[in-house]
């Protein structure tokens, strides 16, 4: 999937907000040696902004944005923040709303008369509850080589007007497409490119200079960028996403709406004050993007209780708490508000692929520190170090490693899924009796 859609948020997080948090010099020590840490073990790259009451307590920078060249990471590079992205989107229909050009309860095809499903209503689309499921359409179905955009993936779905998977408002299932029709509402309701409208009523007036969409072509033109990469289970090396063939076409379209929004810790955190001084829309209207509208609850997925808001998951807690977070292959965007206590703390990755990111580790982590003033750096994940080293070493130099892993169970923990998708990865590269190795190595006692 092109954007992180499943988003395996834990009560973690709401031990992490919900008890008042006073940042002194120890707090930032033990974040730096936190991050400082993950990263020297290589669990992260990435930006890290931690703020209280609009001041930033917390800012670091940890690895590259180019590999390669060694370019440092900073508060002003750009990631792509994937379903970040729809944060924005929400906040431009709400503005819409807010000066009466629209209604969230209007039909979409009211303003888009082409649509064919004459029962979905913005307020659906909103809340993940169109009845759409993830893209709808296969990527697939697209152009090959060219940058896909929302007109060519609309044709196609206009073509094939693939069923609902269910009636519109009778639950949630999370969908990329929805809000690619919202950005298209958004353009015909102001007569206004998307990309346009953004800039000018969203990232100019929160002061976001380096902020905008881009596609694969557009972000090669711009400096200060972090560079998508994934540690390949193929090679055992970091590549850029973009540049693996299985993975492209999921980081490199030109679809807005949803996603390919670039953006920095910098910028975001001015986004979130100016929501905090309702410079973008007023406080009556952010309140309805906060509303608990239906359960953020998936097919095959833990229930935790949070709620589908506008663009933003809301956590079902005493305390108002919003969180917005995305990803795609090279890229994990994390963003948190604790409204109530006015804190919110972002961290953007540049070396993400779900089956051998830290990704999930950090809140853990992160409330550790918060909380109890004390460090908790997350385990390596022995698949991952196996990653590292099992597609290019020799039986003997993998059997090493395993032992190490083995006799230094407090630095490593087994993760049996990871495990078992090295094992696959191992047997399709034809590498079948480093494959039975790790399955003995690792197999139930």
């Amino acid at each position: 999937m092109r954007y992180l859609t499943k988003i395996a948020i834990s009560f973690i997080w709401t031990w992490l907000f919900t008890s008042i948090i006073c940042f002194g010099q120890e707090k930032t020590i033990l974040l730096d040696s936190l991050f400082g840490t993950m990263h020297d073990r290589g669990q992260f790259s990435g930006s890290v902004l931690v703020a209280e009451q609009n001041q930033t307590i917390y800012s670091k920078s940890f690895g590259f944005a180019d590999r390669e060249n060694e370019s440092p990471l900073n508060e002003r590079t750009l990631f792509n923040v994937g379903s970040v992205s729809k944060a924005f989107t929400a906040i431009a229909i709400l503005q819409l709303a807010e000066n009466d050009q629209l209604n969230v309860v209007d039909h979409v095809i009211n303003h888009l008369p082409d649509f064919a499903y004459p029962n979905i209503t913005i307020h659906h689309l909103l809340i993940h509850a169109g009845g759409f499921e993830l893209d709808h359409v296969s990527l697939d179905s697209l152009p090959e080589n060219k940058i896909a955009s929302n007109q060519e993936f609309f044709e196609i779905l206009y073509s094939l007007k693939p069923p609902l998977l269910f009636v519109p408002g009778e639950r949630s299932e999370y969908s990329n497409l929805g809000y690619m029709v919202l950005a298209e509402i958004v353009e015909k309701v102001s007569g206004t490119g998307f990309k346009e409208y953004l800039k000018k009523n969203v990232f100019d007036p929160a002061n976001m200079p380096r902020t905008a969409i881009y596609n694969a072509e557009e972000i090669k033109q711009i400096d200060n960028v972090a560079k998508g990469y994934v540690l390949y289970p193929f090679t055992g090396k970091y590549e850029e996403a973009i540049n693996i063939p299985e993975l492209a076409a999921y980081v490199s379209s030109g679809f807005h709406g949803d996603g390919n929004v670039y953006s920095s810790t910098l910028d975001l955190i001015n986004f979130y004050k100016a929501l905090a001084k309702n410079t973008l829309i007023s406080e009556e209207f952010l309140k309805t993007a906060f509303v608990k509208h239906i359960p953020a609850k998936m097919e095959g997925t833990p229930d935790y209780g949070h709620y589908y808001g506008y663009g933003w998951l809301v956590f079902n807690t005493p305390k108002q708490i919003v969180y917005r977070g995305g990803g795609l292959q090279g890229y994990a965007s994390n963003t948190f508000w604790n409204i109530t206590d006015e804190r919110v703390i972002i961290y953007l990755i540049n070396d993400h692929l779900s089956y051998t990111s830290y990704n999930d580790q950090i809140p853990t982590a992160l409330a550790e520190i918060l909380n109890q003033n004390q460090l908790q750096i997350p385990k390596m994940m022995a698949s991952v170090e196996l990653t590292k080293i099992a597609p290019t070493s020799t039986v003997q130099e993998l059997k090493v490693k395993i032992n190490d892993i083995k006799q230094n169970r407090e630095l490593y923990d087994l993760d049996v899924n990871g495990l078992r998708f090295l094992v696959h990865k191992l047997q399709q590269l034809g590498q079948d009796e480093k494959a039975k190795v790790l399955m003995e190595s690792f197999k139930p006692q």
